[in-house]
């Protein structure tokens, strides 16, 4: 039994055109590929991208300014070698060698110079495969900007990020073996170049002297003769110290004395239980000025701690402030 709404023969009739039309694309797909190839056959021109490398430099001294890594050739070839060399590998740089010119870049007086790519059409022609053909190269210049090439010594500086436990800290000096170093490269970085730097050495509840061998952090354009360098971070605990102290007078006028109430002070500080004992009241020194009197309000003065051991921390006084009374001498 026939379906209602179905027409067979206008079923048949849309198959033989849609098979028509796959018929004709498929030909007009297969004769667009034979022309293409065929086109790829015919000699075409293009610019291409080709890497470059430049030898023979001159000896003491380095550019400083950025040589091109690529030049852009205009060829002729057939269309087949131009996209073989486009779709397959990077192939191996045009060598530039700069020898014959020496005579002129290795002057000291010479510190920039200009080279017209014309002048190196042969030699870049010569390297290129023998299915291409040169016409123009591009950039039509290429500049080099020299530097001479020194060395010079530098102090090394130690990058620390360092975490201490409780009542824990550095106690003297840290130090760096060795403290400098011998660095090579253009004078035009080396003028600027104060110091080289440490690569950065994390420690964490630091507790005792810490010593590491380290990297020193590369710089750009600079050649490191060392590459490490020992530092040694001397680490003690400290604790609270009390002392103390009398108050000197300094500054008095030849009429009156002034008499300081009271005449001592109690000091607070920080020392490493290594030197404790060995510091006492007498390596202190506080002072009241007397020649503050006039500026200042009421019949009162500061006192400062004037002279303290380099191996303490922290350093307070109590009281900062003292009374006083003139005596008639």
């Amino acid at each position: 039994m026939k379906h209602p709404n179905l027409d067979i023969s206008a079923v048949k009739s849309r198959l033989r055109f849609d098979k028509r039309m796959l018929l004709y694309f498929v030909f007009i797909g297969f004769s667009s590929l034979m022309w293409f190839f065929n086109k790829l056959g015919d000699e075409t021109n293009a610019t291409i991208h080709y890497p470059v490398t430049f030898i023979n430099l001159p000896m003491q001294k380095v550019v400083v300014n950025d040589l091109p890594d690529n030049l852009d050739l205009s060829v002729q070839g057939r269309g087949f070698d131009i996209l073989r060399y486009k779709m397959g590998k990077m192939p191996e740089p045009v060598v530039i060698n700069l020898s014959r010119l020496n005579h002129i870049l290795a002057k000291e007086s010479t510190m920039e110079f200009h080279l017209g790519t014309s002048a190196l059409f042969e030699e870049i022609k010569s390297q290129l495969p023998a299915n291409l053909g040169l016409s123009m190269i591009q950039p039509d210049t290429i500049y080099f900007v020299f530097s001479n090439y020194s060395e010079k010594r530098v102090p090394v500086r130690p990058v620390l990020e360092l975490y201490f436990d409780s009542q824990c800290r550095i106690d003297g000096e840290i130090t760096v073996t060795p403290s400098e170093v011998t660095v090579n490269g253009p004078d035009l970085l080396l003028d600027t170049l104060q110091a080289v730097y440490t690569k950065r050495i994390v420690a964490r509840k630091v507790t005792r002297d810490i010593t590491r061998n380290v990297d020193l952090q590369p710089i750009d354009g600079i050649a490191l003769i060392h590459r490490k360098v020992k530092v040694d971070v001397p680490v003690s605990k400290f604790t609270e110290a009390v002392a103390t102290v009398p108050i000197s007078v300094v500054g008095e006028a030849d009429s009156a004395a002034v008499r300081l109430m009271p005449n001592e002070v109690t000091i607070r500080y920080w020392v490493s239980t290594n030197d404790y004992a060995r510091i006492n009241h007498t390596d202190f020194k506080v002072e009241a000025d007397a020649r503050q009197i006039e500026s200042m309000m009421g019949m009162q003065l500061p006192v400062t701690v004037s002279v303290q051991p380099a191996n303490v921390y922290n350093v307070s006084v109590e009281p900062q402030i003292v009374n006083f009374v003139l005596e008639p001498r």
